[in-house]
């Protein structure tokens, strides 16, 4: 929701001849910031008349105050509480458990309108003793006026692998020199061998976790949908070897990685792997910017320097649901005057990009995606209370896991996106977890 402060002097260059008063209130953060101009009303001015003791013996509007119109949010109150308490439970639990501070974020879209139906960051801070804390709230380590859910911004994981796929399957290979030349890098159906350690290029032999786990035990043979059910590295590597890194970023872009999401907040838009952000990550000195074959098979499973916001898995995570059509983001319903009157302005939804998925491409990463959840092996089973209470989950959800690496210390980071149902996708759900 953020908070309202009065007007600093910083801040009058932007709201000069705007009918802002020098001891006005204003919207400083978050969603008080972002609806400013719908939130603030317009002063009164009148004319009084005095007698000589300072008695005021008449007054006249000379202009009548108005007051600011009411905001009406997306947000669903009820889920909202269900996202905030979850969130700060889980990530509690594990601080109480080991002892080491972590944050995490979550967000919930309805797929077809881009609406932010919930959304939140732990830690976070109390509305209601604000200003008693805020000189507290600005020296916690622990960041709690940090919005993970729009300005964290981290690496995917396995959550990524779904765009790889699609990178895969809608792109033909334009290098005569490649087996694939002319045809399109991965077919449906296609068989790929997990060898456990990837030897395609020389001095790079990234393992699957498998084989790092269980020296020579690998997946076996591979199709997508098995390969996302197990979440097979070894499968990624191969198909990340087929493209080029502007395949595999041009696909993350469209849906809805590495670029804005429209949402009103402050947001930190992210970034994927490519010369610039390599350049940003390292320097001049030590590791040529160039993108090189290693960056690319890495970037393919989520890795190299990607790294995203969990607003931004969230829209990723509508808009697979929704076959490559990406709606922005919003938390924004309608305007009504103050005394709901009258209609000020009624937000209606907005595509902001179409990728064309094919069908059969789309059945491939949907039908792998449900096979995390109920796949014999897939990797968020357990979490959905196994055999027993998948057969009477009201719904059928189709989602993905990752593990991040990163630079911090301590475990690697955690995350989880899914949408539902299966059949005609309604709402879709990223969740994040610092060392989880």
């Amino acid at each position: 929701l953020g908070y309202t402060g009065k007007l600093t002097a910083e801040e009058w260059a932007t709201y000069a001849g705007k009918d802002y008063s020098l001891d006005a209130y204003v919207g400083k953060d978050g969603v008080e910031y972002a609806f400013e101009e719908y939130l603030h009303g317009k002063d009164g001015k009148r004319l009084i008349t005095t007698d000589e003791n300072g008695k005021i013996t008449g007054e006249l509007y000379t202009r009548e105050p108005q007051p600011g119109g009411t905001v009406a949010l997306t947000i669903d109150i009820d889920l909202q509480q269900v996202v905030e308490d979850t969130l700060a439970s889980t990530i509690q639990g594990m601080i109480d458990k080991d002892s080491n501070e972590r944050g995490g974020a979550a967000a919930v879209i309805q797929v077809g309108t881009g609406e932010v139906l919930a959304m939140a960051s732990y830690p976070t801070y109390d509305l209601e003793t604000f200003n008693q804390d805020y000189d507290e709230l600005v020296k916690d380590e622990r960041l709690p006026m940090f919005n993970r859910a729009t300005q964290g911004v981290y690496a995917p994981g396995s959550t990524f692998k779904m765009c790889t796929l699609i990178a895969a399957m809608e792109h033909r290979s334009t290098n005569p020199k490649s087996e694939f030349f002319g045809r399109y890098l991965y077919l449906p159906g296609e068989i790929i061998r997990d060898q456990g350690v990837f030897t395609k290029y020389p001095g790079f032999s990234p393992t699957c976790l498998i084989w790092t786990s269980n020296p020579g035990v690998t997946h076996g043979e591979l199709t997508a949908q098995r390969a996302l059910e197990v979440s097979c590295n070894y499968f990624f590597y191969e198909l990340g070897s087929r493209m080029t890194i502007e395949m595999l970023n041009e696909t993350a872009n469209g849906l809805g990685l590495g670029v804005p999401t429209g949402i009103e907040l402050t947001e930190k838009v992210g970034w994927v792997t490519d010369e610039a952000s390599k350049k940003a990550a390292y320097g001049e000195t030590g590791v040529n910017s160039q993108i090189t074959a290693g960056d690319r098979v890495l970037a393919a499973i989520g890795q190299a320097e990607n790294r995203f916001s969990p607003l931004q898995l969230c829209v990723y995570a509508s808009t697979l649901a929704n076959k490559g059509t990406r709606m922005k983001a919003t938390f924004l319903s309608r305007v009504v005057a103050s005394d709901y009157s009258s209609l000020i302005k009624e937000n209606s939804p907005e595509i902001m990009s179409q990728m064309e998925i094919a069908s059969t491409t789309y059945n491939t990463y949907i039908e792998g995606m449900r096979k995390v959840i109920e796949g014999g092996e897939g990797t968020a089973r357990s979490h959905f209370g196994g055999p027993k209470d998948l057969d009477t989950f009201p719904v059928k959800v189709c989602g993905k896991t990752g593990t991040a690496q990163h630079s911090s210390g301590g475990s690697d980071h955690g995350a989880f996106i899914c949408f539902a149902p299966m059949e005609d996708p309604e709402v879709a759900v990223a969740v994040y977890g610092e060392k989880a």
